[in-house]
């Protein structure tokens, strides 16, 4: 074979690159005979259905795509794995995952409440629900965001370990991680701040606190650690995630000030969707960040709180505007999202609300932005903002499943 040709993973094709060779005959696919050119994501898409690797000309591929390819790869986690497709539509989705939801909420919520009676009848359970969303996030990872955004109603500790396990599950699922260390991984997740229970519930309600209160929250990683190293299902890994979710990748952070690569990558995984769920959805609402402030502070702390690559990584898995989000048209239109667009991550699927004078709808509107391009006026039709819950007095409990469903 040419020493031009460079065998690749389907997941791990760009624009830009020249296909030359299929690892099956040109002939059992739609593809022209002769090679081509990837100028598009659902050209891409439609060689991940027909094929498992392929082969690159690097000499008639973009150069600048190329010399990407002899970067480390985005993580260690991404190497070697397949990358999931949707299986069913957001809203079949969402009608199955309402009982695996409401089950969830049920066991974190005793979980908690159990630990503060020193009792651990049901830890066992959670292993099972937590596995359940794995399921439901592997399907269709908007369904269970959506679920999370309409039922956040539980206080704050039961709310932020649900979304923080299922941002994990989302992120996992975009790394291609393997159903077995998704589940290990949304456990531990779900799991890791059950510490807390042996702390002041006046402490951990506090927005501010000074070097002695500090010392105190950062003891919840050892008790949380003491309760649950006893129990067979947690592994070692599933530990070092719980004693490494706050350490940081520059070293800034707690108990032992780990850096780099001495954090699992997991606890990497961790940090990230429990210091964005803290962002968008803090203790106080007044401290709350918007999707789109959230994601640029996390750009800002790549290399520094959190390893670069993951940052973007996660990103991409969330989307700027995630499932759940208020958000402004640039027609002055107001709507939330309802699913995202995998390949167009800036124009998802909204549910609109309020018309450009800011009135509510008679009947709330579905509209596909990558489909629904220009508003009423003939100009370009784009997100033009995020907003906070409770921007215009909206909140997403408002609309019951069935409006973004139907």
């Amino acid at each position: 074979m040419s020493i031009e040709m460079r065998k690749l993973p389907v997941e791990h094709l760009a624009m830009g690159m020249f296909v030359s060779k299929l690892d099956r005959p040109w002939i059992e696919t739609p593809f022209p005979l002769q090679g081509f050119y990837l100028r598009s994501h659902d050209e891409i898409l439609a060689l991940r259905k027909y094929c498992r690797h392929v082969y690159i000309d690097v000499r008639r591929s973009n150069k600048q795509v190329i010399d990407k390819l002899t970067e480390p790869s985005p993580s260690v986690l991404r190497s070697r794995l397949p990358v999931y497709p949707t299986l069913v539509s957001m809203p079949e989705e969402v009608r199955a995952a309402e009982e695996v939801f409401n089950e969830l909420q049920r066991t974190v919520v005793e979980i908690f409440a159990q630990m503060k009676r020193g009792s651990l009848m049901r830890f066992d359970q959670a292993a099972d629900v937590a596995s359940g969303m794995v399921d439901s996030v592997i399907r269709n990872p908007d369904a269970m965001v959506w679920l999370a955004r309409m039922r956040d109603r539980d206080g704050y500790s039961y709310a932020h370990a649900i979304r923080s396990t299922l941002w994990a599950i989302v992120f996992g699922r975009h790394l291609g991680l393997s159903k077995t260390a998704l589940d290990a991984m949304a456990l531990a997740i779900l799991l890791m701040d059950v510490g807390k229970v042996r702390l002041p519930a006046t402490l951990i309600q506090q927005a501010r606190l000074n070097a002695e209160e500090r010392t105190l929250i950062e003891a919840h990683v050892q008790h949380s650690l003491d309760i649950l190293t006893p129990l067979s299902f947690m592994s070692q890994e599933m530990l070092m995630v719980v004693a490494q979710h706050h350490e940081r990748f520059d070293g800034s952070g707690y108990p032992q000030g780990l850096s780099g690569q001495a954090i699992c990558p997991m606890a990497k995984i961790a940090g990230i969707v429990d210091t964005y769920d803290a962002m968008t959805s803090p203790r106080q609402h007044s401290l709350a960040l918007t999707s789109v402030e959230a994601v640029s502070r996390l750009f800002e702390l790549r290399n520094k709180a959190f390893q670069a690559r993951l940052v973007d990584e996660f990103i991409q898995a969330i989307g700027v505007y995630p499932t759940g989000t208020l958000v402004r048209l640039s027609s002055g239109e107001v709507g939330i999202v309802t699913e995202q667009n995998p390949l167009r991550r800036l124009r998802p699927n909204l549910l609109l609300l309020l018309d450009a004078d800011k009135r509510a709808l008679p009947q709330p509107r579905r509209i596909r932005l990558d489909e629904c391009t220009h508003d009423e006026q003939g100009q370009p039709l784009k997100i033009a903002s995020s907003l906070l819950p409770g921007s215009y007095e909206l909140y997403a409990e408002q609309w019951q499943l069935d409006n973004c469903a139907a």
